[in-house]
């Protein structure tokens, strides 16, 4: 039945976006929707804050809870949102069947215990059924926040003295290599078990404000492992070992999956590291928290190249009189571009409900407009924290910026093979259909008036086929276009990081 929905749903936003290209072809809507830009999401599944409303492991609760995604998911489609960031490991429980860590209580309402299904695995397909990308969000080193977990794996960490605690929070401990490789072994069950297109760390790290001296509880680690180097140095090291021996399992086993972090808004001050990678220092009154205090140096990351891209956390308004937004986008895009990373602002909703909502909805496009006027490089983007707060703004975001679909910017690193073209392209009974390209993931679908040549129809940047032509992408050599008449189709391969193929027309 949801397979169902989904299909009839899509028949009709596609029809909406054929109607919608007649009016939009006189005016070559790219330049308020550019072709390349990423549009992300994230939900969060702790506490259930986006998702799931109700926990168990019955066949009622999963039918609820997968009518909830389903809802969830369509929203994004019809927001033309290209990426999920779908939480799947929030405190060293997942979401996924796991051979070393615990379901999450998040999801069958017990650390532990089964629910029944495999809620990454069915949210990739569902996903992968909208032409959306899916994210594996994960975070890192978080064990507890507060609580005293007791499944035989929590016994089993710290029988090892794998956890660290400083106040409430414990965290697996990152001066461990054996910790280390629990990270990384984790992270490899994702991508070589799921057919996820990212996977993506937040900024949970060290415990924060853990003292830097004799009383912090890694203080007699500290001084067997690297006395030479400063405390906080030793621990920013620790948390890089990690990042980069996740980016190198991703580049040995699957190198299109592309990963990302997404630290906190401020970075790069003159008293942390400002001006240590060669960049400018960042000219914000606020403080670089993250830098001394949960031990996070996202520039070094950029600068040695451990990453793909960033989606820096500016929860700020652009009114903001310490962190104002602008000169924070303005400046994480030239620290992307100087070390050759993509970089996606992350904006919050999180405040709608206090104040206005006509001002929260008029400062998110200010701050979607700004993200695209200050790109330096043309790999435009922007992440919203959190799904559970579309609804309040989708009106704003559909009949304005993301109006138009949108691919995702192209990673162009030559890690891929050709893309190929496909073959045999046909029209029957309202579904585009063709042979797939060998060793295709994905597809974009174009329908192009038949009073515009497909030369006529071209990107003016040179990138394809131009975006306001752009029906959708799939994962599957077909697509569902309905009967309207006087449209001629074109169908290109997508790669895993946004190549296009040269595109095959059908007449």
């Amino acid at each position: 039945m949801l397979e169902i929905s989904v299909n009839r749903s899509l028949r009709a936003l596609r029809a909406l976006l054929l109607s919608a290209l007649l009016v939009a072809v006189g005016v070559r809507a790219s330049a308020s929707s550019p072709k390349r830009e990423m549009r992300g999401v994230w939900v969060a599944t702790v506490w259930g804050i986006d998702w799931p409303s109700c926990q168990g492991a019955d066949a009622t609760v999963r039918e609820r809870q997968q009518r909830e995604m389903s809802v969830l998911l369509d929203r994004c489609r019809r927001l033309n949102l290209t990426t999920v960031c779908f939480q799947v490991r929030g405190m060293a429980d997942v979401m996924f069947r796991s051979q070393t860590e615990p379901w999450s209580s998040f999801v069958s309402g017990r650390r532990g215990t089964d629910p029944g299904w495999d809620p990454l695995e069915w949210v990739v397909a569902e996903c992968h059924a909208r032409g959306l990308e899916c994210y594996a969000w994960v975070n890192p080193f978080r064990w507890s926040s507060g609580t005293d977990y007791d499944t035989p794996a929590d016994r089993e960490w710290k029988k090892r003295g794998w956890l660290l605690t400083h106040g409430k929070y414990t965290v697996f401990n990152p001066g461990l290599e054996d910790a280390r490789q629990h990270v990384v072994d984790i992270c490899r069950e994702i991508v070589e078990g799921y057919d996820i297109d990212g996977l993506i760390f937040d900024d949970y790290f060290y415990p924060n404000r853990i003292p830097e001296d004799k009383s912090a509880p890694d203080y007699g680690l500290y001084m067997s492992e690297a006395p030479w180097m400063s405390f906080g140095d030793w621990r920013r090291a620790n948390v890089h070992k990690t990042v980069a021996d996740v980016k190198c399992m991703i580049a040995d086993t699957k190198p299109y999956v592309r990963f990302g972090i997404s630290p906190a808004g401020v970075a790069g001050k003159a008293d942390t590291s400002g001006g240590k990678w060669g960049e400018v220092c960042v000219g914000v009154k606020a403080a670089d928290w993250q830098y001394g205090e949960i031990y996070s140096d996202p520039l070094g990351m950029m600068y040695q190249g451990t990453v793909d891209f960033v989606s820096p956390q500016i929860y700020w308004p652009t009114t903001h009189v310490t962190a104002p937004y602008e000169p924070l986008s303005r400046w994480w895009n030239v620290s992307a571009n100087l070390y050759g990373s993509h970089m996606y602002p992350c904006v919050t909703l999180e405040r709608i409900g206090q104040g206005s909502l006509a001002e929260h909805r008029a400062d998110l496009l200010r701050q979607i407009e700004c993200n695209r006027r200050v790109s330096v490089d043309g790999n435009l983007g922007t992440m919203i924290y959190s799904a559970k707060f579309l609804p309040k703004v989708e009106g704003v975001l559909a009949g304005g910026p993301f109006a138009f679909p949108s691919l995702s910017p192209c990673v162009a690193d030559g890690s891929e093979d050709e893309t190929g073209r496909v073959e045999r392209l046909r029209l029957r009974d309202g579904e585009l259909s063709w042979r797939p390209a060998a060793g295709a993931r994905r597809y974009t679908v174009y329908a192009v008036p038949v009073e515009v040549s497909p030369r006529e129809a071209m990107d003016d940047s040179g990138d394809g086929i131009d975006a306001v032509f752009l029906l959708g992408v799939t994962y599957e050599p077909r697509m569902e276009v309905g009967r309207e008449k006087g449209y001629r189709y074109a169908v290109c391969v997508y790669t895993g990081l946004s190549a296009e193929g040269a595109a095959v027309w059908l007449e």
